[in-house]
């Protein structure tokens, strides 16, 4: 193993205790816990089911000044923070009964109705970890909002299990980066 290239699997995102709604817990633990699987929460079920991320880019705009016959190329006038693209796609492998769906789709559905929630989810922690597996970067995402859920197939011809896929679409407003195993962080 190279410790110069990335292996892509090196990362994990939570979902913490607390994450979902309590109408959440109380209608789905019952279920989750019918199936008997390996798992104490049903943030673990979830946690469980994630296969992927995709992170933002970052795009760094700069501004042009004319210098004789030559235009030069300044930063931008903003720090990295307001400019990031605060977006990130989670996909979840799709459970039996597709029930890894369903249970983000209540949460969404509880989210957007009127009440007197909060108007973000609860903070999510992404990490990226050494060859080691221990955590360098911890990357924070705060004041969360759904934007999409994507779509999935059902059709009556496929009749052996399949691995399907979803993506959930979260936007953030704020983000902390913490620095694990570095000095003075």
């Amino acid at each position: 193993m190279s410790l110069m290239n990335s292996k892509h699997d090196q990362f994990f995102i939570t979902f913490p205790k607390g994450f979902f709604y309590p109408e959440i817990l109380e209608k789905w633990n019952p279920i989750i816990k019918r199936l008997k699987l390996n798992y104490e929460t049903l943030e673990d079920f979830i946690n469980a089911c994630i296969q992927g991320i995709t992170f933002p880019n970052v795009e760094l705009n700069t501004v042009t000044q004319q210098q004789g016959q030559f235009n030069i190329h300044y930063r931008g006038g903003k720090e990295l923070e307001p400019i990031f693209d605060k977006q990130i796609t989670v996909t979840f492998k799709l459970s039996e009964a597709f029930l890894s769906y369903w249970i983000l789709f209540n949460q969404i559905e509880l989210f957007r109705e009127y009440s007197s929630r909060l108007p973000f989810w609860p903070p999510l922690y992404l990490s990226f970890l050494d060859h080691h597996g221990f955590e360098l970067i911890t990357f924070e995402l705060e004041q969360i909002v759904p934007t999409g859920l994507t779509q999935f197939t059902v059709n009556y011809t496929t009749t052996l299990a399949d691995f399907g896929a979803f993506n959930l679409d979260l936007r953030y407003n704020r983000f902390n980066i913490k620095n694990k195993f570095l000095p003075n962080e």
